[in-house]
């Protein structure tokens, strides 16, 4: 592996130019394949099972391809929780935490093979990632638009823009087993974003609860559980520059199901939306304070394996 190869410091920004050269031809190729596989399915006049199919087999394939680089040629093994029950045949909504770009490659890596691979929410403006962009609308991502409250103010049809995208997204999700994926906090995780939301929470943010909201009133009937993902990063080190250079070894994910009540399963108009705010605000409490139980947990396992360490509405608008 090259963080054994190449051990010493100076040559770090070596690892992390071959990591990055490795990282973008895994993309193109895979990304490539994904955009001739749209070509010939809008030339055959329509999508057909057998282009689903290929197209997520691609994203596997990438996937894959990260984990062979992470585990391989950078020597990191991540410490993932092996008790998520493999359920490739019905419907998953996982929510995470969220604190580095690091964490979408920890979630695919976790959930991969387990169950049908993930449909991430994501913000409209990583559209312009060459390729990403435009593959991740080919297969199916919920894409999504940010706007201020005084734009909103200003038009308030802004409003339902994402309401009208996130149904038109889900829509194709329901008609086979699919996984929807989401950052709920809606942002990277940082002590100044803490401080100006003024989150009543230790770990987290204040989380976006309208989204959720949005796919289970556009899945009607698909879920019955969320499956929640902690995860906890033993140091600091952990931008995308320290993935690239084999830096971001300790990592660990526990993996809870969460029951959705009856009445949000279905989600029908009688369900009221507060309701559910409520619901999701519970859950929220209940992430961090096991967000508190995995960080200790992470910490005592530090102390034996290495040397000592040092050591109202929580909801955002909706």
């Amino acid at each position: 592996m090259l963080t054994k190869l190449l051990p010493w410091t100076f040559t770090q920004p070596l690892i992390g130019l071959l990591s990055f050269i490795f990282l973008c031809l895994n993309i193109l190729l895979w990304g490539v394949l994904i955009h001739i596989i749209a070509l010939l399915q809008t030339v055959l006049n329509g999508p057909s099972e057998r282009t689903k199919v290929a197209c997520e087999s691609c994203y596997r394939a990438w996937v894959t391809g990260c984990e062979w680089w992470f585990r391989c040629m950078l020597g990191m093994h991540w410490q993932l929780d092996q008790q998520l029950v493999k359920r490739p045949d019905t419907w998953h909504l996982v929510i995470a935490n969220h604190r580095y770009w690091v964490d979408a490659f920890v979630v695919l890596i976790q959930v991969q093979g387990r169950m049908p691979m993930p449909r991430i929410f994501m913000k409209d403006s990583l559209a312009w990632l060459p390729l990403v962009g435009s593959a991740t609308k080919i297969m199916g991502f919920p894409q999504v638009k940010r706007y201020s409250k005084a734009k909103i103010a200003k038009s308030p049809d802004l409003a339902l823009h994402d309401v009208r995208a996130t149904e038109e997204a889900c829509q194709p999700l329901t008609l086979q087993p699919s996984t929807i994926m989401t950052f709920a906090e809606g942002t990277r995780f940082s002590a100044r974003k803490h401080r100006q939301q003024a989150s009543p929470y230790k770990h987290l943010l204040r989380p976006k609860a309208g989204g959720m909201y949005r796919v289970l009133k556009a899945m009607p009937g698909c879920f019955h559980e969320v499956t929640d993902l902690n995860i906890v990063y033993g140091d600091d080190r952990n931008s995308f520059w320290d993935l690239l250079c084999g830096q971001v070894s300790a990592v660990q994910v526990k993996v809870r199901s969460v029951k959705l009540p009856d009445s949000f399963k279905t989600m029908n108009d009688q369900v009221e939306k507060q309701a559910f705010y409520d619901w999701f605000n519970q859950y929220w409490r209940d992430k961090d304070r096991s967000m508190s139980t995995d960080v200790l947990h992470w910490s005592n396992v530090e102390i034996q394996e290495k040397e000592p360490i040092k050591k109202e509405n929580g909801l955002q608008n909706y």
